[in-house]
């Protein structure tokens, strides 16, 4: 899953351990992850993220524990197509041949991605960008923000980043290395307006797919560490006062679960006003329709909340709500 980056980021920052990146550059035919998919191995054993259905992941960790986690970079190959006993495939349902980079995580390289952590978590895109030699070398590797703004360790000309294939190992400066580029998205956030029982679940599921949740409720009695200790954020606010503790932001998915007519319809009046990705109205759809007064009704406004799965209680209310959260983001 995507949100892996952020959990590798968020380990990368905090743990003393050596580190060790692998990242899938290239994939001919099927697979278990496509490029990009990037996983983290430490020292102590512990890994963060998944290339595979398991039968590369041990491979890997053998690889790199012999060169005590401080491998240089290359490129490891894996052909998932073959038939024999020995086959890295065998049983997986993949049918791809799979080219992998290992990567230590230097100290300067431990820096720039703790600096990286930051930036997604504030809404910005990064791009990762690394030039590969021919042999696997990660020669140089940089860090583009949208705003044109970049850095890391970089020695030569700097490449057109906006206009170049993501994902995808290519031929770079008449063919004596490649470039290949991760887009590392800002970190959506899921805001959750109500503190009541039924936001429990829901925060715990959306923290444990790598979103930024922030719970929002103007009774301190509910919104506090020992209802949500999973939540990044926990503001007290009235309505009225939520743009002065809170920036709304377009990659925001903003849920109403407050129970209240009176606090959900301030709320609406001031989300009718925002552009964001996902705002779900929790109730019926007679309840919402009544709450929005006729008005024009924005797309990304969804009631009922959650996919029609036919749930029932808080914790198959939260799957649903999280479902309709993702295929509303994949649809873009």
């Amino acid at each position: 899953m995507r949100t892996d980056i952020y959990e590798i980021l968020k380990v990368v920052s905090q743990s003393p351990y050596k580190k060790v990146l692998a990242t899938i550059v290239d994939v001919d035919g099927s697979s278990y992850r496509k490029e990009g998919a990037t996983m983290l191995f430490q020292e102590n054993g512990t890994q963060v993220g998944l290339l595979s259905g398991g039968c590369l992941e041990v491979d890997l960790q053998k690889r790199i524990s012999q060169y005590g986690y401080q491998p240089p970079s290359q490129l490891i190959t894996y052909d998932l197509s073959a038939e024999d006993d020995l086959s890295w495939g065998q049983g997986s349902g993949c049918n791809g041949v799979v080219k992998v980079l290992i990567e230590s995580v230097t100290q300067v390289l431990s820096n720039d991605l703790a600096n990286i952590l930051t930036i997604v978590n504030d809404g910005q895109d990064v791009r990762f960008v690394r030039a590969i030699s021919q042999t696997g070398q990660v020669m140089d590797y940089l860090f583009w923000l949208d705003n044109q703004r970049y850095f890391g360790q970089w020695k030569r000309n700097i490449p057109d980043v906006e206009f170049i294939q993501e994902d995808k190992l290519i031929e770079f400066e008449a063919c004596e290395s490649h470039l290949f580029i991760k887009k590392i998205e800002a970190r959506s956030r899921i805001i959750i307006y109500g503190a009541g029982p039924d936001a429990v679940p829901l925060a715990f599921l959306a923290k444990q797919l790598g979103y930024h949740i922030v719970v929002v409720d103007w009774r301190t009695g509910y919104c506090n560490e020992d209802y949500f200790p999973h939540a990044d954020e926990r503001i007290i606010a009235f309505p009225q006062e939520l743009e002065q503790k809170l920036c709304l932001r377009e990659t925001d998915a903003f849920i109403l679960m407050t129970h209240s007519y009176e606090k959900d319809k301030q709320l609406i009046d001031l989300l009718l006003l925002k552009r964001l990705k996902y705002v779900g109205i929790l109730g019926s759809r007679t309840r919402a329709e009544k709450l929005l007064s006729g008005r024009a009704i924005p797309a990304f406004f969804h009631f009922p909340i959650g996919l029609p799965i036919g749930s029932e209680g808080p914790n198959e209310i939260a799957v649903s709500i999280i479902a309709e959260i993702i295929s509303v983001k994949q649809r873009v």
